[in-house]
């Protein structure tokens, strides 16, 4: 079946609508490993290793595509994850005496998410657009990311956005592995309890390379 077959018919009904988002998400949680490791070399104060990384993401034609399809996959969490989040509030005015979600990162999820999608934009407007759409010869990767983390106004809004990701994903990750539930029933604790420290220790870790930037550049 194709791959737009697939989603349609998936996004007809609740059950399929939480799948594509358990699973769009599970692809982001591995770029976002990605990312992770791409900017620890920022830590570095030799500029050298991080612009070697940017430089082989950058001109690899298999990066290029996977890249496309991250944005897809983007694309396709975001549209999923409005979706459902109007039918639900749609069913509450409907339903007056409706409990709401028992934990925080649940009952912002909303929250949670436009806040992310607004970093999204500022993000890639700072960084990808300049480095991958313009394709600047003298554009330094290294040197504008550091630029932009010794402002402390840039520093407090990055780490406020990967706090707003740490709480999305400790819903995300709790409610995909309910609705996949891809190992046996004993194993499932153990498991989602690993993915979810995984899923708040690496936006927190993006966070600490930032205010580290801001320190050592201040």
């Amino acid at each position: 079946m194709r791959l737009g077959g697939l989603i349609k018919r998936n996004f007809g009904t609740v059950s399929g609508r939480k799948k594509l988002e358990a699973y769009s998400g599970s692809l982001l949680l591995l770029f976002l490993l990605e990312h992770l490791c791409g900017n620890i070399l920022l830590l570095n104060s030799n500029q050298a290793p991080y612009l070697w990384y940017t430089e082989v993401m950058g001109n690899s034609l298999i990066v290029r595509v996977l890249e496309i399809a991250l944005l897809g996959t983007f694309a396709l969490h975001i549209t999923v994850g409005l979706y459902m989040r109007l039918n639900y509030l749609k069913l509450k005015k409907r339903v007056v005496n409706m409990k709401p979600p028992k934990s925080i990162s649940s009952r912002f999820v909303g929250v949670t998410g436009a806040v992310i999608l607004l970093f999204l934009i500022v993000h890639l407007w700072n960084f990808f657009i300049p480095n991958r759409v313009y394709t600047n010869q003298d554009y330094n990767l290294y040197e504008a990311a550091h630029l932009a983390f010794s402002s402390v106004y840039y520093t407090g809004f990055y780490v406020f956005c990967m706090t707003m990701l740490a709480y999305h994903l400790h819903h995300g990750i709790r409610s995909a592995f309910a609705t996949v539930k891809p190992l046996k029933p004993q194993l499932m604790p153990r498991f989602i309890s690993v993915v979810s420290m995984l899923g708040l220790l690496t936006p927190l870790a993006l966070a600490y390379i930032c205010v580290h930037l801001y320190a050592r550049s201040n």
